[in-house]
This record gives structure tokens, sequence and C-alpha cells, in this order.
């Protein structure tokens, strides 16, 4: 029977992962790479182990030929020959160690029968690591990853005074002069106009601002005279006058002899507190 053991292991000192394919020739002798390992990077082989049995005569000239191409050039990347000339029928299991070769270089296998006879019940199994840190940038835990460094977009500032067409406008006008850094060179009757000018604009403002101060004061000296306020001070209210029906039944009103009496307490007691004041 045939046996494999399929270890997988993965570490920062050694991130690699192992592990077996299936049988390779279980659809027949022929069998493409591609269907067999799986497909990632950083995929190696590093074992392979067949197995097969031969039905022939015994004195039969009979070679049977396991191996791959090479995927990237002629000839194979792996061949092994059994001569079972003059042996009779039998079962067969080899196996192989492999120094950890690229997956990339293995090309299509087959089992080929040279001479007389056939094979049958044939096995290929194929052991393989897989280096989870093939490209170091996949994982921060990977040897070698270096941080990536954002992407700075370039901006272009557009300067008109570095435009050609912008130049060219400024060297052909010859109204105006400017100095090294673009800046227009004002002479000294410009500036007098200009201040002219600004004196006027400001005159003008005021004039306006009088001009509707005195309108405000005809408006309302308007709506007086059309206001008659006179109608109020010549208009009557029908009624005549109320009488007083309030009357006093007793015109004699007698004099309250306590509270005279108690007034009376009270000044005596405040001119004797005003004495003390003195004595």
């Amino acid at each position: 029977m045939l046996s494999l053991v399929s270890l997988a292991s993965y570490s920062y000192s050694e991130p690699y992962t192992y592990s077996t394919t299936g049988n390779a020739a279980a659809n027949g002798l022929n069998w493409s790479m591609g269907a067999v390992l799986p497909s990632v990077t950083g995929l190696d082989i590093n074992g392979l182990i067949y197995r097969y049995t031969t039905v022939k005569n015994t004195e039969d000239a009979m070679k049977v030929h396991v191996g791959n191409l090479n995927a990237n050039g002629s000839g194979y990347t792996f061949r092994e020959t059994d001569d079972w000339s003059g042996v009779p029928s039998n079962t067969i299991t080899k196996s192989f160690s492999i120094g950890n070769s690229p997956a990339t270089n293995w090309g299509n296998g087959s089992i080929e029968v040279e001479g007389t006879g056939q094979v049958t019940d044939a096995v290929v199994v194929y052991s393989y690591r897989i280096d989870e840190c093939y490209d170091p940038q996949i994982s921060s835990a990977c040897p070698g990853y270096v941080k990536p460094v954002p992407v700075i977009v370039e901006v272009d500032v557009y300067d008109a005074l570095e435009d050609d067409t912008v130049a060219d406008a400024l060297d052909n006008d010859s109204s105006f002069k400017y100095d090294e850094d673009g800046n227009r060179i004002v002479d000294d009757e410009e500036e007098e106009k200009e201040t002219r000018l600004e004196m006027g604009l400001t005159a003008s403002a005021n004039a306006l601002t009088m001009m509707k101060t005195a309108g405000q004061a005809d408006i309302i000296n308007q709506i007086n005279l059309q206001t008659n306020i006179a109608m109020y001070y010549n208009s009557t209210i029908n009624g005549g006058y109320y009488q007083d029906n309030n009357s006093l039944a007793d015109a004699n009103l007698p004099d309250n002899k306590k509270a005279l009496r108690n007034n009376l307490a009270q000044q005596l007691l405040h001119e004797k507190m005003v004495q003390m004041q003195y004595n």
C-alpha cells in the first residue's frame, strides 16, 4: 500500500505549508501539472513517489519511463526509467526526494511504455511546499516586508508668468511696464490720475448722500402738508355734561376726640424727646 505523510507548518522564521497532491495518473498515463498542483505562487516540488504494475511475458523486452517535461525548455525536469526486459510481471514502488524545485519548471507528466507489455494501476503523487512569504509584501510578518509608502500625487500649479501666451501679451503691451516679479510699475503721472479719480468718486458719493438726505426731508414735508389736522381740533362730541349727584346728608362732621387725644399725646412725647437732647 502506497502511503504518504503530509505535514503542514507555518512560522515567522519558516513560513512554509507542506502538502501532497492526489494521484496524477488517476485518469490516464498522461497528465497536466496545472490540474494536479494548486494554483498558487511560491510552490516548490520537493518529492515524488510512483507505483504501477506491469503486465508482460517474461521473455519480452519492455521499458517504462516516468517523467515530467521541462516547462521552460527542452528535455525533462524529472525522468526515471525501469527496465523490465527478461523480468516477469510485477508491481514496483519508487520514491524520490527533490530539492524544492519550483513548480513553474515542471511540465506535463507521463508514464511511457517502450517495448512489449502494459502498465496498470498507476499511481503518481507529488509532495510540495508553499512559501507563504514568496512575496514579502503579502504580510507584515514576512521577512523582508517593507512598509508601503503612500504615493503622493504631484499637482501642477499653473503659473501665469511662465505661460508663453501671457508673456507675449505682456511684452506687446506698451501701455504698461512690469518689474521682474511681474508687478505693474505705476509712474507719478498715472498715480496722480488715479488719485484724482478716487477723489472725484468720493465727491460724487457725498453729493448723492446729501441728495438722499434732502429728498427725505422734502418727502416728510409733503406728507405733513397733505395731512389736515384742523378737523381734529374743530370736532365736537355730542352729549353735554354729567351732573354731580353726590350729596352729604349731615354737613357738620363731629370731631374724633380719641384721635385728638392721641395726637396731643404724640405731640407731648415728641417735645419731651426734643428737650432731652438739650438736657
